[in-house]
């Protein structure tokens, strides 16, 4: 489906457009050396709760740099973490495996053109990258991954492989192999937010991007079986939100995003799911926003926030924000 390639990168190029010259030093330089500890990350893809450290770690793709950063977060600072992992891309998928201890990386598209697409699967262990031999469901990009902790098994859901139109495969990576698991479920689509419930024992899906321009505000969950359509009801239709799972509180939580696929229309809004209903909290944001990323703080009971943007119609706005919700308030904490 050409449709959305064009939005994925019209939204890609949103937040690479010149800002203002301090917000470019800031954003845009590849970081290495001592004084990477010093600053904040970039424009992230993805951020996951590494539970062997007890710290998130986060994934970012600097226009400039050849090779994906890795930082940390310790509840305080973010920190850099060197060392060379993937070629940097956008449109990948990314989820922690708790069992074996380490982040999965799989596809994407490289910042340079559409035809660059990628299938192949990183890991890291904590201390270096390592891509897996023989590791591939073929080239893909705008899905997502979510680890299914009670079975053991990272799910892949969505996206596309050659543009032409949005997958409704299903597959699930054992540290080994790609297994293709399912071919129905929910529509294809892109842009859409995925994650584990630990609670229920499910992987749940909400919104996103799918074929003919259709925003959607359905929520499914995946057994490890079949997928389930659970809920037309809730949030108003979007794309590019995010959600992480609270497993202190049993809910999950969804904030921001696009209502309509144009950047001037970002979302502030959010969301709580108790596996049979949503409700929205009236509360406070950390400010509309799209593009962002969420994942849930175990050892702190938080659900941390970081980045995103808008664009008013005139002037990108792009945030190198930390926050975090307590399950009844938003804090900004750097």
């Amino acid at each position: 489906m050409k449709v959305i390639f064009a939005l994925g990168i019209a939204f890609l190029l949103l937040f690479c457009k010149a800002l203002t010259p301090s917000k470019m030093a800031a954003g845009d330089e590849p970081v290495t050396g001592p004084q990477a500890a010093a600053v904040k990350p970039r424009s992230a893809n993805h951020m996951v709760y590494d539970a062997q450290r007890r710290q998130m770690i986060l994934l970012a793709a600097p226009r400039q740099a050849e090779r994906e950063e890795m930082w940390g977060w310790d509840g305080k600072q973010w920190q850099f973490i060197p060392g060379t992992g993937p070629l940097v891309r956008e449109f990948s998928g990314a989820a922690y495996d708790a069992r074996r201890k380490r982040v999965v990386l799989y596809g994407g598209m490289g910042l340079q053109t559409r035809e660059d697409r990628r299938g192949d699967t990183w890991e890291w262990d904590g201390k270096t990258w390592q891509q897996m031999t023989d590791a591939s469901a073929g080239t893909r990009d705008h899905h997502a991954l979510a680890y299914d902790e009670a079975r053991g098994k990272t799910v892949m859901f969505g996206g596309n492989k050659a543009g032409e139109h949005l997958e409704t495969d299903t597959w699930e990576w054992d540290g080994a192999k790609w297994t293709q698991v399912a071919t129905q479920g929910p529509g294809g689509r892109a842009h859409f937010a995925l994650v584990y419930d630990s609670r229920r024992k499910q992987v749940v899906l909400f919104g996103g991007l799918g074929e003919g321009y259709k925003y959607h505000n359905d929520t499914w969950a995946w057994d490890g079986k079949t997928w389930q359509k659970l809920s037309e009801e809730g949030p108003p239709r979007r794309s590019h939100h995010r959600m992480a799972f609270d497993s202190r509180r049993g809910e999950i939580i969804l904030f921001g995003g696009l209502k309509t696929g144009q950047p001037t229309q970002a979302l502030d809004d959010t969301w709580v799911w108790d596996g049979q209903r949503w409700q929205e909290i009236k509360t406070t944001g950390p400010g509309r926003r799209s593009g962002h990323v969420m994942a849930y703080d175990a050892a702190r009971g938080k659900t941390m926030l970081y980045g995103g943007g808008f664009w008013d119609g005139k002037v990108v706005t792009r945030y190198d924000d930390t926050g975090e919700w307590d399950g009844n308030n938003w804090k900004r904490v750097n």
